[in-house]
């Protein structure tokens, strides 16, 4: 998950997803167990650790709509608008040619 903060490539954004709904849904086991009678503190731990991996999904989610919009500002400037108003997709390159 640190390489996705450090370099935030959409894939790298991406691939932190399943964990972070994995480690949500286990600290909901686990707060509900705490609750029916678990130490205070580490009731109050869990609940940090939910608010900081909600920041987290908050960042993730910012930095995928940021890539999203420079995806279509990219392929209006280079593709136009399509009939419906949007902007047209980027399509990657099929070949690559050197010269040289």
């Amino acid at each position: 998950m640190r390489a996705a903060l450090i370099a935030p490539t959409p894939e790298s954004i991406e691939e932190c997803l399943p964990g972070l709904a994995e480690a949500a849904d286990l600290l909901g086991r686990v707060q509900q167990e705490l609750a029916e009678g678990g130490p205070r503190d580490i009731v109050l731990e869990i609940h940090a650790l939910r608010r900081e991996i909600a920041g987290l999904k908050r960042l993730i989610g910012g930095g995928a709509a940021f890539y999203r919009g420079w995806a279509r500002l990219l392929g209006a400037a280079a593709g136009g608008y399509t009939p419906s108003g949007e902007a047209a997709p980027v399509v990657p390159a099929q070949s690559i040619s050197i010269r040289g």
